[in-house]
């Protein structure tokens, strides 16, 4: 069994590689195809789904 060390009493080195260990993984997700879309932004598709369906956005 190993003995808890905490932080303060680690050497940098250990440190460091602590820190390293705990933002290693995204879990298989992308951070960046996790940013909602902008709904102030123009998006053509939305313009031309309205269209086709006769939705009108006065």
């Amino acid at each position: 069994m190993k003995n808890y060390t905490s932080l303060e009493k680690m050497s940098k080195k250990a440190q460091r590689e602590y820190h390293k260990r705990q933002r290693k993984d995204w879990g298989g997700m992308s951070p960046v195809t996790r940013c909602p879309d902008n709904p102030k932004a123009y998006n053509r598709a939305k313009e031309k789904h309205e269209n086709r369906n006769g939705i009108h956005a006065f």
